[in-house]
């Protein structure tokens, strides 16, 4: 079930306000929502007549499939009967239930576990993940070092980092990020952003953030300077001299592909050849490669297995249109991959029925995120879909008004993305576009200073 918008009063001041209410949370179709729950972060509401924020009571249903845990959680202080109670989970235990194929429904699905505290139900949550009551104590401390952290002064934050940096980690980090996108002012959201990035920026896990930085850049600008001479060879030589394990991680995580059995047979060639401590050095390098790329594959099956599950969602759903809305946010490159891959599968094998839904959800993705880029980008989106030049020119001219700093930033990024695909033609037009577009800003900035003056 999707969060949704609903209108309570404030606890506070009792003035009608919104809040965006969550009561199911399904792990197996969004592994972030269980983020929000453990963090708190989830049915927070914000009054925007008295400044109240906090958390909105709501019954609850917790899922995961792959553990079959299915708990349930009614908050004490809605004082709500059996009756009503057993109805509202009831409701929400169908929903879950509606979502999942027929043979998937399995008995824990019958048996829901009633949690008595939102406690209990964090615990128990944590306890299937094999997480202790050590480790969750552990987290609960991370939070209180991240409210404390809010509040203390800027002279005194480098003390404060040195005194909490064990407990400053990547865990700290996320459910700091959490924390932080819950908070509804806006302001108070950029103040607790930029009071955790100089934070961070004092501790072990901040200089180690920006070290592994520094090797994805120097990474990336090795193998871009190298270009089409890029060889499983050459990839080794990047390998063998690179200066830290920071480097190595970057170039196996930004060449993926380079890694493969012709890579591993060269650098095992290289270790026969070797001797003493070199032999040894060149035989961990290898282990560490091959624990990587290993690492870096079952993190794209898993993500691949996700984004599937997502368009599988969307092809089952009798309303198109919603199911597509809601899968927005996750619409990434992959995702956009996968869609095309499918469509050209179901192409391959005849199934009309499948190609054409697929095309319909292209059509519709296409256009909603069209729709949902500033007014800029939209334009060059436009320019980059019209193949005949002279109409691209006189789309722009006749939107003068849309030329921006996003559209004068957007088109010079699409004019490398397509040179380095080798389209040249293609990108030619597009510098010739450019141009059109610096003088019709020019011209229009000319115009507006002129009528100020």
């Amino acid at each position: 079930m999707p969060r949704t918008l609903t209108q309570i009063q404030c606890p506070q001041c009792k003035a009608p306000t919104q809040a965006s209410l969550e009561q199911i949370i399904d792990v197996s179709n969004e592994p972030a929502a269980k983020a929000r729950l453990l963090a708190n972060a989830h049915n927070r509401v914000q009054c925007q007549v008295c400044g109240y924020e906090g958390q909105l009571a709501a019954p609850l249903v917790y899922h995961d499939q792959e553990k079959e845990l299915l708990l349930t959680f009614v908050p004490p202080e809605l004082g709500m009967k059996k009756d009503d109670q057993e109805r509202t989970i009831g409701r929400l235990i169908n929903s879950v239930m509606d979502r999942l194929p027929a043979e998937e429904r399995k008995g824990y699905l019958l048996t829901p576990v009633p949690m008595l505290t939102k406690q209990s139900l964090i615990e128990r949550i944590l306890e299937a993940d094999g997480i202790t009551r050590e480790q969750i104590e552990a987290q609960r401390e991370r939070m209180r070092v991240f409210e404390q952290m809010m509040s203390a002064p800027e002279d005194q934050l480098t003390q404060f980092v040195a005194e909490h940096d064990k407990l400053i980690d990547a865990t700290f980090l996320q459910l700091a990020n959490i924390s932080i996108q819950s908070i509804g002012d806006q302001r108070v959201r950029e103040f607790a952003g930029q009071q955790l990035a100089r934070a961070v920026e004092f501790s072990t896990l901040g200089k180690e953030i920006k070290a592994q930085e520094e090797a994805l850049r120097a990474a990336a600008k090795s193998l871009q300077d190298a270009g089409t001479e890029l060889t499983q060879e050459k990839l080794l030589e990047f390998v063998l001299d690179a200066p830290d394990e920071n480097r190595v991680a970057a170039l196996v995580r930004l060449a993926r592909p380079g890694f493969d059995y012709t890579f591993f047979q060269l650098l095992s060639t290289r270790i026969d050849e070797a001797k003493g401590k070199e032999r040894e050095r060149l035989t961990e390098l290898r282990t560490r490669i091959l624990e990587q790329t290993e690492e870096l594959d079952e993190i794209q099956k898993e993500n691949l297995a996700l984004v599937s599950g997502r368009l599988q969602a969307v092809l089952e759903a009798e309303d198109m249109d919603q199911a597509l809305i809601q899968t927005l946010p996750y619409v990434d490159d992959l995702f956009l991959s996968v869609l095309q891959a499918s469509l050209q599968a179901a192409v391959e094998r005849g199934d009309k029925e499948a190609s054409e839904k697929l095309q319909e959800i292209d059509r519709r993705l296409s256009e909603m995120i069209r729709d949902a880029l500033p007014p800029g980008l939209r334009l060059v989106q436009e320019l980059l879909e019209e193949k005949d030049l002279a109409k691209a020119r006189k789309l722009l001219e006749s939107s003068e008004d849309k030329i921006d700093e996003q559209l004068l930033g957007g088109l010079p990024s699409a004019i490398q993305r397509i040179e380095g695909a080798g389209e040249t033609e293609k990108a030619e037009e597009l510098k010739e576009l450019y141009r059109l577009a610096l003088r019709l800003s020019m011209r229009s900035k000319m115009k507006t200073a002129a009528s100020d003056s």
